[in-house]
């Protein structure tokens, strides 16, 4: 592992600060049980009205199902008379906000100001895995990892920040991945990380691939979610629209491809927001300027969150198939297929219009259709409708198993491409997707934490619930205020290993 203090970082920000402001106090999510066509228009009605400012967070959009959105405190009283059946996922977003951040302010924020008070500092996964970390503790892990190039900058953001892309592998065909166009979705960076720590220890794909990962290609807004008084569900860039007092462009709609056309926003205010001109927002513009300008790129992924989604081209419409249809749902097919075989999840997998929603202006659509890369794919994270209120929120244990199976998707299609190039067979297995495992010893003084200890008695109780994501027994209840009173981050998500080291630390006596 390469010291940080070898490793030139993207942007030097001051010490960061993680304190939330009140802004989600009493915002609700809510799970609308969307089960006919009137209940449909019913509920598109009420998501047109912006006097009601709801946020649509199910990326499958408005479509009969489970749909799920943020309603503000002000708007809460009225959701009875939008006439859909729905329940209360989030009582009080702002609970979950703040022990998010009170976990990060024990964890990730003392990582990052380690780093950037200049220290050398060794990061090792399992400082990286256990919490969502900063553009530049990322940026620092990728470049330290073995066989990892940094490439000068793709370009600066709006706020001067420069666009980190590191290159690793000596194959003859290119792949581009990347994590964070959109801001709040902190899972899609750490699942490209996590994803990058696998793929340089994979020697028979780095002997047939070269990758580029870009682990936050919106930094300016990544940073905004993160900060204090920042926006924790802020989606766009940081840019200011002359006019309004909402920020941002999204970049994801900004595209040279079908821009301003259906699935995208004219409204400054709108989490879909095209901007004012085809590539006016610096993020779509590096990304495209930097697939155009890297040789044979025949690769690309773009990561968000959430829904379990693997889709591929075209956006923009739903009329008609790409013509490299066929080819592409077979990539996507064997990378849900070694999903499912890796974590038991079930992805859903075609086109993006067609899958999910309409959407003009997405780099997908733009890099598959203006730039040739024929293997152009985007994903969509856990977890799913099906996986309680998590949403934008998951806990930090999900990162690693996120990571695992995205790894074995990577895997499974990238053979599958090279298949396609080269006419050799396809592997049969897919073992090598996760034969090699994020390391778990911690090597970085930056952040100490207790060690899992156990003890020969279980004095309150086993703790199998605890330690497999479910919420402490009863009989552990005394353990649990223990804790709580410690991090109240293990009082508002599913128990993870964060909590379950704590149960270490503060019980002693309990085994865990």
């Amino acid at each position: 592992m390469k010291p940080v203090a070898f490793l030139t970082l993207a942007f030097t920000a001051a010490t960061c600060v993680l304190a939330s402001d009140s802004r989600y106090s009493g915002d609700q999510v809510i799970r609308f049980e969307v089960g006919s066509l009137e209940d449909q228009a019913a509920l598109q009605r009420a998501l047109n009205n912006d006097a009601l400012g709801l946020d649509l967070w199910s990326h499958s959009g408005n479509k009969i199902g489970k749909i799920d959105v943020r309603v503000p405190a002000t708007s809460v009283p009225q959701i009875s008379t939008i006439g859909v059946a729905y329940k209360v996922l989030v009582q009080d977003l702002q609970q979950v906000v703040d022990a998010e951040r009170e976990h990060m302010g024990k964890n990730s924020e003392v990582l990052h100001n380690s780093l950037m008070s200049g220290e050398p500092v060794q990061l090792a996964a399992a400082d990286i895995f256990t919490d969502w970390q900063s553009y530049e503790t990322l940026s620092a892990y990728i470049g330290g990892l073995p066989g990892v190039t940094q490439l000068p900058s793709i370009g600066k953001t709006f706020q001067g920040r420069e666009t980190n892309v590191f290159k690793f592998g000596t194959g003859p065909y290119g792949v581009v991945y990347h994590g964070g166009i959109h801001a709040r979705e902190w899972i899609s960076p750490a699942t490209a990380a996590y994803v990058t720590t696998q793929l340089v220890n994979n020697t028979e794909l780095l002997s047939k691939f070269t990758f580029y990962v870009m682990p936050v290609v919106n930094p300016d807004g990544y940073a905004y979610t993160r900060a204090a008084n920042g926006d924790r569900y802020h989606r766009k860039n940081m840019q200011p629209n002359p006019g309004s007092s909402c920020i941002g462009t999204d970049p994801n709609r900004n595209f040279d491809i079908a821009w301003s056309g259906p699935g995208a926003s004219g409204s400054a205010c709108s989490e879909t927001y095209y901007g004012p001109s085809a590539f006016s927002a610096p993020e779509s513009s590096n990304i495209a300027n930097f697939v155009k300008n890297t040789p044979n790129v025949v690769g690309y992924v773009d990561l968000h969150s959430y829904s379990e989604l693997f889709m591929f081209a075209n956006g923009y419409t739903c009329s008609g198939q790409v013509s490299d249809y066929a080819t592409l749902f077979k990539g996507a097919e064997l990378a849900v297929q070694a999903i499912k075989a890796t974590s038991g999840h079930s992805f859903k997998y075609g086109d993006i219009c067609n899958t999910i929603y309409q959407a003009s202006g997405g780099s997908v659509d733009y890099i598959y259709n203006k730039l040739g890369v024929k293997y152009s794919y985007t994903i969509e994270l856990r977890p799913n409708s099906a996986f309680g209120n998590a949403g934008f929120n998951p806990p930090v244990s999900e990162i690693i198993p996120s990571g695992q199976e995205t790894t074995a998707a990577f895997v499974a299609v990238w053979n599958y491409v090279y298949s396609q190039l080269s006419g050799t067979p396809v592997p049969t297995t897919t073992a090598n997707a996760t034969s090699t495992t994020a390391p778990v010893s911690k090597t970085s003084s930056a952040t100490p934490k207790p060690s899992l200890t156990t003890t020969s008695t279980a004095a309150a109780c086993a703790h199998t619930v605890c330690a497999t994501g479910g919420k402490l027994k009863a009989s552990c209840s005394a353990c649990a205020r223990a804790v709580c009173a410690k991090d109240s981050y293990c009082c508002n998500t599913s128990w993870d290993s964060t909590c379950v080291r704590e149960v270490a630390q503060y019980c002693p006596d309990v085994t865990c």
